[in-house]
């Protein structure tokens, strides 16, 4: 009985991990890794116990939902599947299955309850904002007023359900520049508001660009599992106060530990210490480190730039835009189709109905580049069928081509429609770069 129960829970070095069949979480005063058959805990990184488990539930590409409560909830990477680890077994608690349509999405949960906003997948970025509670088993979209914020995925941020605030920040998307798809990151900070079902931005953290085009950076990670969320490299550590509209530089974190652990595992609000890692798929190193010695003590404090201020930055830009468009207005120059659709867009809005209408003005927006069609789709209701969208959506641009047509008294479509660069099953679409001779005073005539 005793051999048995050495061989249970011997002491070996830290287990080498398949990098999408893992879990790491915070247990007791160390931290606990669960792999694809057996469970790991350790108090200091360098002595690890071990034993088999035979759990039930596939432990496949899943993460550890950020909380400050005591409950361990994972969620499936793509979304839908939610796993909670609780009496020494992980159980399934959702109705749902794996969605594969929410990959970097931003998580984050309270009591039995998890927020998950944007993500990618399907071909498209989202912007809506999800719910999962634990008794209902089930997810719900939250009503969202608009504006809302960009479609993104990797977006950081934190919970306040005292406030009953929901922070994000960053994120990026990628979008087709010159038929290429552009890699855009974002820097706004916004908040939803639980209650008041809407979304404000704050202001925006674009002092971190100089930071990351530092040619001495090797790297950039995200930890979301802290107090408050942080980005970290070989060379900073910013952490992020988004109700308060500040950055912390933390200048004397141990970056040179950080350089060879460059994964931060977890952290443990019990014993204050953070779990790192290097090598771990082939020559796994392990590090337990206290906060203090890992963050450093003192750090400097980087304001967001208000919103205000960003609003006055806009309206400049909008008045010269407008005076501008008035010399254009009055002068003889050829005049571009996009020109030309702005002008009568209002004239093109009385003739279409509103989901036509809000395709439309997507391919607008994002002219001059091009708009993939598994983005114009989601404009349609959510209950219909994939193929009922695609022939909804190849109805609604001959309807729009010809409303356009008619109403600026052109001929031809209006529209260049190619197949992707990247993926040749997914058909693109952008408003054609075409100009016309006449004068762009003629929106001014009653017919």
């Amino acid at each position: 009985m005793t051999t048995l129960l050495f061989l249970v829970l011997s002491i070996i070095p830290g287990p080498r991990l398949d990098l999408l069949e893992h879990l790491i979480f915070p247990e007791g005063e160390g931290f606990t890794i669960i792999t694809k058959d057996s469970i790991y805990h350790t108090l200091n990184g360098k002595e690890f116990s071990a034993r088999k488990h035979f759990f039930a539930e596939d432990i496949y590409r899943l993460d550890l939902v950020p909380s400050n409560d005591p409950q361990k909830f994972f969620i499936a990477d793509g979304g839908g599947v939610v796993l909670k680890y609780q009496n020494d077994t992980l159980q399934r608690v959702d109705q749902s299955y794996r969605w594969r349509s929410r990959y970097n999405s931003f998580v984050a949960a309270a009591r039995d309850t998890i927020y998950l906003f944007g993500g990618y997948g399907e071909f498209t970025f989202y912007n809506d904002l999800l719910r999962f509670e634990e008794s209902t088993r089930e997810w719900v979209e939250l009503p969202v007023q608009e504006p809302r914020p960009s479609r993104m995925s990797k977006a950081i941020g934190h919970l306040d359900l005292e406030n009953r605030s929901l922070y994000v920040g960053f994120g990026s998307d990628s979008r087709y520049v010159d038929k290429r798809s552009t890699y855009r990151p974002f820097y706004s900070v916004g908040r939803f508001d639980l209650d008041g079902e809407y979304f404000e931005t704050l202001g925006s953290m674009e002092f971190i660009q100089e930071f990351q085009n530092d040619e001495g950076v090797k790297f950039w990670n995200s930890f979301p599992h802290y107090k408050l969320p942080f980005f970290y490299s070989n060379r900073y550590l910013f952490m992020f106060d988004f109700a308060k509209g500040v950055a912390h530089l933390h200048d004397e974190a141990e970056y040179s530990t950080i350089e060879q652990f460059s994964q931060i595992l977890s952290y443990n609000p019990v014993s204050n210490k953070f779990l790192l890692g290097g090598d771990l798929a082939d020559r796994p190193r392990y590090l337990v480190v206290n906060e203090l010695d890992l963050l450093g003590r003192h750090y400097k404090v980087f304001d967001m730039k208000k919103e205000e201020v960003l609003f006055n930055k806009y309206l400049i830009g909008i008045l010269l835009l407008v005076v501008v468009s008035i010399f254009y207005l009055f002068s003889g120059k050829k005049q571009q189709l996009i020109d030309l659709i702005n002008q009568d867009q209002n004239r093109v809005k009385l003739q279409l109905s509103d989901e036509d209408f809000n395709v439309f003005r997507s391919i607008i927006d994002a002219y001059p580049n091009f708009v993939d069609y598994p983005e114009l789709q989601n404009s349609f209701e959510r209950d219909l069928s994939y193929e009922s969208r695609i022939k909804k959506l190849r109805t609604t641009i001959k309807t729009i081509d010809d409303t356009v047509q008619s109403v600026l008294k052109i001929k031809g479509s209006v529209f260049e429609i190619e197949k992707g660069k990247e993926d040749k099953r997914v058909k693109i679409i952008r408003l054609k770069d075409q100009s016309f001779k006449f004068s762009k005073l003629r929106s001014f005539l009653p017919f």
